[in-house]
């Protein structure tokens, strides 16, 4: 006959052990609704953040000793390091100044008498482009309201040659006209005369606008 105290044990470990399945199976589930939702009034950026991952592995070296055996030996540890690198930003274009070819004001200034036929005036040139203008000549010439030309200086044109002016630069140069205005000065004298001038250089020729010398 077995023991009775074994027995006894044996009934009490498996009461405890229907207790213990019973009150797990009765515990209530969770409630889903009662897990807080993390993500509310939270913004999740789809731009992903550029990171680099290093891994480091060691290194195993084979020897054979004297007597033949091979041995291995292993230097370091593996390790995997991530790091997170900074955002790329696209370099800002630097712009290239486009430099301006050679181009001319006149400044005729204000003409003085002279005489009855005679005018001087201080006229200014610039060169307003970034270019050097090489060989720089002005010249002028007179006509009448009536298109008959009339001689300065004896000839059909006057002619002065400033050489180079550098781009943003100016020269000045006073100027005397004699118009040869015929006998007892009949193409000048009650009339109006005008005055023609342009710009000549090694880059460009250019024409300015007329200038009227009542008489």
């Amino acid at each position: 006959m077995k023991n009775p105290g074994i027995a006894t044990l044996i009934a009490i470990g498996a009461i405890i052990l229907i207790l213990g399945i019973f009150f797990l199976t009765q515990e209530s589930p969770v409630n889903e609704k009662e897990i807080p939702d993390l993500t509310q009034g939270q913004t999740v950026s789809a731009t992903p953040t550029p990171s680099l991952t290093i891994t480091t592995r060691p290194v195993i070296t084979t020897r054979q000793t004297a007597t033949g055996t091979p041995t291995a030996s292993v230097t370091g540890t593996a390790t995997t390091t991530q790091r997170t690198l900074p955002p790329t930003t696209a370099p800002t274009p630097v712009p290239t100044k486009v430099k301006k070819p050679v181009d001319f004001t006149l400044d005729s200034g204000t003409p003085s008498n002279c005489g009855l036929t005679c005018r001087e005036t201080t006229a200014t040139i610039t060169n307003t482009g970034d270019e050097t203008a090489h060989s720089v000549c002005v010249v002028l010439e007179v006509f009448n309201e009536a298109g008959e030309r009339i001689l300065i200086n004896s000839a059909p044109s006057l002619e002065r040659c400033l050489g180079d002016i550098a781009g943003g630069s100016s020269r000045s140069e006073t100027i005397t006209i004699n118009a040869d205005c015929g006998f007892l000065a009949g193409k000048c004298v009650g009339h109006t005369l005008i005055l023609k001038t342009r710009a000549t250089s090694v880059e460009k020729s250019q024409t300015f606008p007329d200038n009227i010398m009542p008489v």
